[in-house]
């Protein structure tokens, strides 16, 4: 078995629905669960297109900075937008 850290942040495309239209990033801090064996979310939080005059660009920066802080505070990895090595 792998061991875990018991935090991470991770970085993902936040979609409108039902048309699944992209409108921004989502910061998750994820926490590992033992019984499961698997990552659960414990809090998102959304960076839109629309609060920083539609740039994709800043809304980024700002929740690349936010997920550094995040790691920062809980000492966890920072996954940023590739989540591949945190399901290994």
């Amino acid at each position: 078995m792998i061991e875990h850290e018991e935090y991470c942040v991770s970085i993902r495309e936040s979609y409108k629905m039902p048309d699944r239209t992209l409108v921004g990033y989502a910061v998750t801090l994820w926490r590992w669960n033992q019984l499961d064996e698997t990552w659960r979310f414990v809090s998102i939080c959304d960076y839109l297109f629309a609060d920083y005059n539609g740039s994709r660009r800043k809304a980024l920066r700002q929740a690349r900075r936010v997920a550094r802080k995040l790691a920062g505070v809980f000492d966890c990895t920072n996954y940023d937008t590739d989540e591949e090595g945190m399901w290994q």
